[in-house]
C-alpha cells in the first residue's frame, strides 16, 4: 500500500512560487513604466514650452505602459530577423523558415504603424502633433495631395520604426555577446566581446530614448487620455470677476463681455497646479500659442466633448474691460 506522504500536495507546489520575485518584478516594471511615462510627457511638454514634474499622477504609469507596449510589439520583427541571421551564421546549425502565420503576426504591428501614420497624414494635423507638422514642413508641399500624403506617411512611419529596429538589434546583440562572454572563463574572454557589449547596450538605450521622443511628438497627442495619450479636449472654465482681466490680457476668450465663462478651450495638459491650454488662429501653419493657467483661479469647469469646431481666438489685448470697482482702465 502506497504511503500518502510520498504524494506531492497542491499546497506544496503552490508554495514553491516565489512571491518575493513576483513582487520585485512587478515593482521594477511599475517603476520603469512610471519613468517612461514621465519622460514621454515631459518631452512633449518641453516642445510646447511647458515644464511639469508633478509626481503624484497615475497617468504617468498608463502613458508608460502605452509607450512600452507599442515598443515591444513593434520590436518583435527586428528581434526575430536578428535571431534568424545570427542562427544562420552559427556553425552546424540550420534555421527553419518561419511559417506564414508567424510572419503575419510579426508584421501586423508594422502594418498597424503604417495605418496609424496614414491616418495622421491624410487628415489635417491636429493640435500638438509636432512631428507631423514638421514632416509636412520638410516636404514643403503647397497642397495636401495623395502623393504628398503617402510620402509623409512613409516618413512618419520610418521616423518611428528606425529607432525600434536599432534598439531591437542592439539589445539582441548585447544579450548574445554577454551570454557568450559569460560562458567563458574571464581569462579567455577576448577584447572585442568586452567592447561590443557596452557599445551595443548604449546604442540600444539611445535608440529607446529616440523612440520615446518620436512617439511623444507623433502619436501621444493623437491618442485619447483614457488610454494614456495626450489628445487635447475642449473645456469651459469659470473664473472670478477680478481674475477676468488678467485672463483676457493673456488672450483667453470669454463667451461675452458680461460673462465670466470662457469659450471652449483646448486643454493640452492638466496637473494639480496648472492647466495648459492651446490658443490658435484659423491658419494652416504650425503656430504654437500655449498659455499656462493657474488652476487655483478656476471656480468651475465643464468638459465639452461634443464641440469639434475650433474657437476663433482674437489677438492679445493690451487693456480689458472690467467693473469700476476693480480700478482697471476701460478699453477706448
Amino acid at each position: 500500500m502506497a504511503q500518502t506522504g510520498d504524494i506531492p500536495k497542491a499546497e506544496d507546489s503552490l508554495s514553491q512560487l516565489d512571491l518575493g520575485a513576483v513582487t520585485k518584478y512587478g515593482a521594477v516594471s511599475g517603476g520603469l513604466a512610471y519613468a517612461t511615462g514621465m519622460l514621454a510627457i515631459n518631452i512633449y511638454l518641453h516642445e510646447l514650452g511647458i515644464t511639469d514634474f508633478s509626481l503624484a499622477r497615475p497617468k504617468l504609469i498608463l502613458t508608460g505602459v502605452l509607450v512600452l507596449l507599442t515598443f515591444l510589439l513593434l520590436a518583435l520583427f527586428p528581434i526575430f530577423v536578428a535571431r534568424c541571421i545570427s542562427g544562420s551564421r552559427a556553425v552546424g546549425r540550420r534555421t527553419s523558415r518561419p511559417s506564414k502565420q508567424i510572419m503575419i503576426l510579426l508584421l501586423f504591428p508594422l502594418f498597424a504603424l503604417i495605418a496609424a501614420s496614414a491616418y495622421l497624414c491624410f487628415n489635417k494635423p491636429g493640435l500638438g502633433q509636432i512631428a507631423v507638422w514638421k514632416v509636412w514642413g520638410l516636404i514643403n508641399a503647397a497642397h495636401q495631395t495623395a502623393f504628398n500624403s503617402c510620402l509623409a506617411t512613409l516618413l512618419v512611419a520610418a521616423a518611428v520604426y528606425v529607432p525600434i529596429c536599432l534598439a531591437g538589434v542592439s539589445a539582441f546583440t548585447a544579450a548574445r555577446v554577454f551570454s557568450r562572454a559569460k560562458s567563458r572563463p574571464p581569462a579567455s574572454q577576448i577584447v572585442p566581446e568586452r567592447v561590443y557589449f557596452p557599445v551595443a547596450l548604449a546604442l540600444a538605450v539611445i535608440s529607446v530614448i529616440g523612440y520615446i521622443y518620436i512617439f511623444s511628438l507623433t502619436f501621444y497627442p493623437a491618442i485619447s487620455p483614457a488610454f494614456g495619450g495626450g489628445k487635447p479636449y475642449l473645456e469651459i472654465f469659470v473664473v472670478a470677476e477680478d481674475e477676468r482681466c488678467g485672463w483676457q490680457q493673456l488672450g483667453i476668450p470669454f463667451v461675452d463681455e458680461h460673462s465670466n465663462a470662457t469659450a471652449p478651450l483646448h486643454v493640452l495638459h492638466e496637473s494639480d497646479a496648472l492647466v495648459a491650454v492651446w490658443l490658435t488662429e484659423e491658419t494652416e501653419s504650425w503656430k504654437p500659442i500655449v498659455v499656462e493657467l493657474d488652476k487655483h483661479q478656476i471656480s468651475a469647469a465643464r468638459v465639452d466633448p461634443l464641440a469639434k469646431k475650433l474657437p476663433r481666438m482674437r489677438s492679445l489685448p493690451t487693456r480689458c474691460k472690467t467693473s469700476s470697482s476693480s480700478g482697471a482702465v476701460k478699453n477706448p
